[in-house]
């Protein structure tokens, strides 16, 4: 669900009143009806039941509101009143019991957290909707696009029996989910660590590598020198005269000459060396 797709559970709204330091966050993302008064909560100010408060509770105080700072509001809702609370924790870290305990305190009934489309960084993950409550509400289900009605047949002993008991085995079914989370999350470290301790030697190894290619270019130029040095040209072409005895007497004399006037030709620094 969208954020602009909240505020129409609501049905006969005539004020919103926003918890935050500008009391503007929200009126444009949650797109409030004309008709309804949009205003900044302000201590001691009347609301009825026509009133909606909205926040942006979360963990970065840059971006959200803290839980404790809306606390007064609910409490000063009546009877009728409802909250609507953006929640901008992802749902595997929601601190839920801190959202519901200031509802509870304030005496409102939370009727339904619905997950929101586009939920990264610091936008909202999951929505709140909750009512001031003299008496148990209908309950609804979590995907529920119904307006929300809060003077309709109160859950009867076999729904709060189902309530309590689903509490009591969702929390023995999170132990071991919780478990594997935390092994999960160990291994990951674990993982993290090994891939920087690789890169590490992989940087090493690239290093080393670097000089070796290093090495071998000046090794390569060092050869080429020596190549074109009369000394080396000399050697073979004495190298070459021992091989063949029979042809050196004719092959060495003329190979020197013809090194001896290149030499003359060149002048590189190798043939001044030698």
């Amino acid at each position: 669900m969208l954020i602009r797709e909240l505020l129409p559970l609501f049905e006969d709204v005539t004020t919103i009143v926003e918890v935050s330091e500008n009391g503007k966050t929200l009126q444009e993302q949650l797109r409030a009806p004309e008709e309804a008064t949009y205003r900044p909560y302000a201590p001691g100010e009347k609301m009825d039941a026509g009133t909606v408060v909205v926040a942006f509770v979360g963990p970065n105080p840059k971006a959200h509101t803290d839980t404790s700072a809306v606390a007064p509001a609910l409490q000063e809702l009546p009877v009728g009143g409802r909250a609507l609370l953006l929640l901008g924790w992802p749902v595997p870290d929601l601190p839920y019991q801190r959202v519901l305990d200031e509802l509870i305190t304030a005496g409102c009934q939370v009727l339904q957290v619905i997950p929101l489309d586009h939920a990264v960084g610091d936008r909202a993950h999951c929505a709140v909707l909750a009512a001031r409550v003299d008496r148990l509400a209908p309950l609804r289900s979590h995907l529920s696009d119904e307006p929300v009605v809060l003077d309709g047949a109160a859950p009867d002993l076999r729904a709060l029996l189902r309530l309590t008991g689903e509490k009591v085995f969702s929390e023995l079914l999170e132990r071991p989910l919780r478990r594997k989370l935390a092994e999960t999350a160990d291994r990951v470290a674990e993982q993290d660590k090994r891939i920087r301790q690789l890169e590490k030697e992989v940087t090493t190894r690239d290093a080393t590598i670097a000089q070796a290619e290093s090495r071998l270019t000046r090794a390569r130029n060092d050869v080429a020198k020596l190549q074109a040095s009369t000394t080396f040209r000399v050697g073979a072409t004495v190298v070459q005269g021992a091989r063949r005895p029979g042809k050196a007497i004719v092959s060495v004399p003329v190979g020197l000459v013809r090194i001896w006037r290149k030499r003359g030709a060149t002048g590189g620094p190798a043939d001044q060396q030698s």
